[in-house]
Protein backbone atom coordinates (compact mmCIF):
# COMPACT_ATOMS: atom_id res chain seq x y z
CA UNK A 1 0.00 0.00 0.00
CA UNK A 2 1.21 3.74 -0.46
CA UNK A 3 1.44 6.23 2.07
CA UNK A 4 -1.82 7.79 1.26
CA UNK A 5 -3.90 4.69 1.45
CA UNK A 6 -2.16 3.75 4.42
CA UNK A 7 -3.37 7.53 5.53
CA UNK A 8 -6.54 6.88 4.77
CA UNK A 9 -7.09 3.98 6.63
CA UNK A 10 -5.88 5.17 9.35
CA UNK A 11 -8.56 7.75 9.50
CA UNK A 12 -11.58 5.36 9.13
CA UNK A 13 -10.52 3.09 11.92
CA UNK A 14 -9.73 5.98 14.27
CA UNK A 15 -12.33 8.48 13.78
CA UNK A 16 -14.74 6.38 15.55
CA UNK A 17 -12.26 6.28 18.64
CA UNK A 18 -11.96 9.76 18.71
CA UNK A 19 -15.81 10.35 18.61
CA UNK A 20 -16.34 8.08 21.48
CA UNK A 21 -14.07 10.12 24.14
CA UNK A 22 -15.39 13.43 22.91
CA UNK A 23 -19.56 12.42 23.32
CA UNK A 24 -18.40 10.48 26.77
CA UNK A 25 -16.99 13.56 27.73
CA UNK A 26 -19.13 16.29 26.87
CA UNK A 27 -22.40 14.12 28.07
CA UNK A 28 -21.63 14.66 31.13
CA UNK A 29 -20.80 18.57 31.31
CA UNK A 30 -24.00 19.18 28.86
CA UNK A 31 -25.78 17.00 32.09
CA UNK A 32 -25.35 18.67 34.57
CA UNK A 33 -25.19 22.10 33.37
CA UNK A 34 -29.29 21.44 32.40
CA UNK A 35 -31.78 21.84 35.08
CA UNK A 36 -35.21 20.22 35.20
CA UNK A 37 -38.46 20.90 37.55
CA UNK A 38 -40.62 18.59 39.16
CA UNK A 39 -44.62 19.01 39.13
CA UNK A 40 -47.84 17.82 40.84
CA UNK A 41 -50.70 17.69 39.04
CA UNK A 42 -53.95 17.33 41.19
CA UNK A 43 -56.26 14.86 40.08
CA UNK A 44 -58.05 13.45 43.21
CA UNK A 45 -61.88 14.59 44.00
CA UNK A 46 -61.61 17.26 45.94
CA UNK A 47 -63.68 16.92 49.42
CA UNK A 48 -66.15 18.49 49.79
CA UNK A 49 -66.93 18.77 54.03
CA UNK A 50 -64.70 20.89 55.86
CA UNK A 51 -61.97 19.43 57.32
CA UNK A 52 -62.17 19.07 60.91
CA UNK A 53 -59.02 17.29 61.89
CA UNK A 54 -55.60 18.80 61.69
CA UNK A 55 -52.33 17.11 61.10
CA UNK A 56 -48.79 18.78 61.72
CA UNK A 57 -46.21 17.47 59.07
CA UNK A 58 -42.82 17.00 60.40
CA UNK A 59 -39.89 18.57 58.52
CA UNK A 60 -38.37 16.15 55.91
CA UNK A 61 -34.33 16.13 56.20
CA UNK A 62 -33.58 14.02 53.61
CA UNK A 63 -34.51 13.29 49.45
CA UNK A 64 -32.24 9.98 49.61
CA UNK A 65 -30.67 10.86 46.25
CA UNK A 66 -27.40 11.26 44.62
CA UNK A 67 -26.39 14.99 44.62
CA UNK A 68 -24.87 14.75 41.05
CA UNK A 69 -26.62 13.49 38.23
CA UNK A 70 -24.25 10.34 36.66
CA UNK A 71 -23.07 9.46 33.61
CA UNK A 72 -21.80 5.57 32.57
CA UNK A 73 -21.04 4.37 28.99
CA UNK A 74 -22.83 0.88 29.15
CA UNK A 75 -21.90 -0.40 26.04
CA UNK A 76 -20.09 0.33 22.51
CA UNK A 77 -19.59 -0.91 19.32
CA UNK A 78 -17.11 0.63 16.82
CA UNK A 79 -17.56 -1.00 13.14
CA UNK A 80 -14.27 0.50 10.96
CA UNK A 81 -14.75 -0.37 7.06
CA UNK A 82 -12.94 1.06 4.20
CA UNK A 83 -16.29 2.30 2.90
CA UNK A 84 -18.50 2.82 5.78
CA UNK A 85 -17.96 3.36 9.86
CA UNK A 86 -20.27 3.01 12.67
CA UNK A 87 -20.49 4.27 16.23
CA UNK A 88 -22.82 3.38 18.71
CA UNK A 89 -22.87 3.57 22.54
CA UNK A 90 -25.66 3.31 25.20
CA UNK A 91 -25.25 5.55 28.59
CA UNK A 92 -27.19 5.45 31.45
CA UNK A 93 -27.65 7.94 33.35
CA UNK A 94 -28.88 8.44 37.04
CA UNK A 95 -30.62 11.77 38.67
CA UNK A 96 -29.11 13.30 40.66
CA UNK A 97 -30.88 16.70 42.95
CA UNK A 98 -28.47 19.04 41.51
CA UNK A 99 -30.20 18.89 38.18
CA UNK A 100 -33.45 19.74 40.07
CA UNK A 101 -34.92 22.95 40.65
CA UNK A 102 -35.80 22.52 43.38
CA UNK A 103 -35.01 19.85 46.62
CA UNK A 104 -37.23 16.75 46.36
CA UNK A 105 -37.74 16.21 49.73
CA UNK A 106 -39.50 20.30 49.81
CA UNK A 107 -40.95 18.87 46.18
CA UNK A 108 -42.58 15.87 48.61
CA UNK A 109 -43.87 18.34 51.18
CA UNK A 110 -45.52 20.39 48.69
CA UNK A 111 -46.92 17.64 46.91
CA UNK A 112 -48.31 16.49 50.09
CA UNK A 113 -49.62 19.43 51.78
CA UNK A 114 -51.59 19.70 47.85
CA UNK A 115 -52.95 16.46 47.83
CA UNK A 116 -54.40 16.06 51.52
CA UNK A 117 -55.71 19.61 52.01
CA UNK A 118 -57.60 18.54 48.84
CA UNK A 119 -58.58 15.00 48.92
CA UNK A 120 -58.94 14.65 52.86
CA UNK A 121 -60.77 15.47 55.60
CA UNK A 122 -57.81 17.24 57.40
CA UNK A 123 -56.03 19.77 57.19
CA UNK A 124 -52.35 19.32 57.05
CA UNK A 125 -49.82 21.90 58.40
CA UNK A 126 -46.37 22.40 57.07
CA UNK A 127 -44.03 22.39 60.64
CA UNK A 128 -40.73 21.89 59.11
CA UNK A 129 -39.84 24.80 62.10
CA UNK A 130 -40.40 21.99 64.83
CA UNK A 131 -43.05 24.47 66.60
CA UNK A 132 -44.56 23.39 69.79
CA UNK A 133 -47.93 21.68 68.86
CA UNK A 134 -50.70 20.07 71.14
CA UNK A 135 -49.98 16.90 72.87
CA UNK A 136 -52.87 15.34 71.47
CA UNK A 137 -52.19 16.61 68.05
CA UNK A 138 -51.60 14.50 65.07
CA UNK A 139 -48.10 14.07 63.58
CA UNK A 140 -47.11 12.80 60.51
CA UNK A 141 -43.35 11.87 60.17
CA UNK A 142 -42.36 11.16 56.90
CA UNK A 143 -38.57 9.01 55.57
CA UNK A 144 -37.77 8.85 52.44
CA UNK A 145 -36.14 5.30 52.25
CA UNK A 146 -34.96 4.80 48.19
CA UNK A 147 -35.05 7.22 45.34
CA UNK A 148 -33.59 6.40 42.33
CA UNK A 149 -34.53 7.76 38.61
CA UNK A 150 -32.44 6.53 35.68
CA UNK A 151 -32.48 6.78 31.88
CA UNK A 152 -31.28 6.06 28.95
CA UNK A 153 -29.15 7.68 25.95
CA UNK A 154 -28.42 5.43 22.80
CA UNK A 155 -25.62 7.70 20.36
CA UNK A 156 -25.68 6.35 16.81
CA UNK A 157 -23.60 7.97 14.24
CA UNK A 158 -22.69 6.15 10.81
CA UNK A 159 -20.04 7.86 8.27
CA UNK A 160 -19.09 7.38 4.66
CA UNK A 161 -16.35 8.78 2.79
CA UNK A 162 -17.34 11.66 0.82
CA UNK A 163 -16.29 14.18 -2.22
CA UNK A 164 -12.76 15.82 -2.11
CA UNK A 165 -12.05 13.80 1.25
CA UNK A 166 -15.03 15.24 3.63
CA UNK A 167 -17.17 12.51 5.50
CA UNK A 168 -20.50 12.03 5.59
CA UNK A 169 -22.14 11.88 8.64
CA UNK A 170 -25.68 10.10 10.02
CA UNK A 171 -26.46 11.11 13.14
CA UNK A 172 -29.75 8.87 14.67
CA UNK A 173 -29.49 9.49 18.62
CA UNK A 174 -32.54 8.02 20.75
CA UNK A 175 -33.31 8.01 24.41
CA UNK A 176 -35.54 5.70 26.50
CA UNK A 177 -38.04 5.77 28.93
CA UNK A 178 -37.03 6.60 32.31
CA UNK A 179 -37.98 4.14 35.22
CA UNK A 180 -37.87 5.25 39.08
CA UNK A 181 -37.62 3.13 41.91
CA UNK A 182 -39.09 5.35 45.45
CA UNK A 183 -39.57 4.16 49.02
CA UNK A 184 -41.76 6.41 51.43
CA UNK A 185 -42.14 5.65 54.96
CA UNK A 186 -44.90 7.62 56.96
CA UNK A 187 -45.51 7.52 60.37
CA UNK A 188 -48.97 9.36 61.56
CA UNK A 189 -49.29 9.54 65.55
CA UNK A 190 -51.18 10.89 67.96
CA UNK A 191 -49.78 10.90 71.85
CA UNK A 192 -48.20 7.65 72.41
CA UNK A 193 -50.67 5.94 70.07
CA UNK A 194 -49.33 4.80 66.26
CA UNK A 195 -52.08 4.94 64.01
CA UNK A 196 -50.51 4.18 60.66
CA UNK A 197 -46.99 2.78 60.54
CA UNK A 198 -46.18 1.72 56.27
CA UNK A 199 -44.11 1.99 53.79
CA UNK A 200 -45.19 2.68 49.93
CA UNK A 201 -43.25 1.68 47.23
CA UNK A 202 -43.44 2.09 43.60
CA UNK A 203 -41.41 0.90 40.26
CA UNK A 204 -42.71 3.15 37.84
CA UNK A 205 -41.50 3.33 34.36
CA UNK A 206 -42.81 5.51 31.94
CA UNK A 207 -44.99 4.33 29.02
CA UNK A 208 -43.52 7.05 26.41
CA UNK A 209 -41.90 5.83 23.13
CA UNK A 210 -38.40 5.81 22.29
CA UNK A 211 -37.67 8.96 20.93
CA UNK A 212 -35.02 10.53 18.76
CA UNK A 213 -32.97 13.61 18.22
CA UNK A 214 -30.34 14.75 15.62
CA UNK A 215 -27.83 16.30 18.28
CA UNK A 216 -26.29 14.83 21.77
CA UNK A 217 -27.42 17.92 23.47
CA UNK A 218 -31.09 17.89 22.65
CA UNK A 219 -30.76 13.98 23.19
CA UNK A 220 -29.16 14.91 27.14
CA UNK A 221 -31.95 17.62 27.89
CA UNK A 222 -34.93 15.49 26.73
CA UNK A 223 -33.63 12.89 28.92
CA UNK A 224 -33.10 14.88 31.77
CA UNK A 225 -36.81 15.46 31.44
CA UNK A 226 -37.86 12.35 31.23
CA UNK A 227 -36.50 11.69 33.87
CA UNK A 228 -37.78 14.47 36.22
CA UNK A 229 -41.38 13.30 34.58
CA UNK A 230 -40.64 10.08 35.54
CA UNK A 231 -39.92 10.31 39.15
CA UNK A 232 -42.91 13.20 39.41
CA UNK A 233 -45.42 10.49 38.34
CA UNK A 234 -44.11 8.03 40.96
CA UNK A 235 -43.84 10.65 44.02
CA UNK A 236 -47.77 11.46 42.95
CA UNK A 237 -48.61 7.74 42.68
CA UNK A 238 -47.28 6.96 46.61
CA UNK A 239 -48.67 10.36 47.80
CA UNK A 240 -52.28 9.64 46.36
CA UNK A 241 -51.87 6.35 48.47
CA UNK A 242 -50.50 7.87 51.80
CA UNK A 243 -53.46 10.55 51.29
CA UNK A 244 -56.04 8.18 50.85
CA UNK A 245 -54.95 5.79 54.01
CA UNK A 246 -54.43 9.56 56.06
CA UNK A 247 -58.27 10.27 55.47
CA UNK A 248 -59.68 6.72 56.08
CA UNK A 249 -57.79 6.15 59.51
CA UNK A 250 -58.63 9.69 60.61
CA UNK A 251 -62.37 9.75 59.51
CA UNK A 252 -62.57 7.12 61.49
CA UNK A 253 -61.60 9.09 64.78
CA UNK A 254 -63.27 11.12 66.93
CA UNK A 255 -63.53 14.81 65.56
CA UNK A 256 -61.22 17.42 67.54
CA UNK A 257 -59.71 20.94 66.91
CA UNK A 258 -55.94 21.15 67.54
Amino acid sequence: MDMKTHHLLFILIALPLFCSCRSSRSMLREIQALKSSLYYELTSPIYQEKADQTVYLDFIDYSNMDYYTSVKRKKSAYIPLLLYNYEGELFHLRLGESSLTQLYREFLTEALLTECNSSTCCHLIDNQKGKMIPDSAYRLEVKIRKNETCGRIKLNQSSIPWFEGEMLEVVNNKIRPAASSLAISIRLTQKEDCLLDKTYSTEYQQTTKAQRFEDSPSANAACLNDMTECLSMATKEIVEEISRDIHLILSLQPKSRH
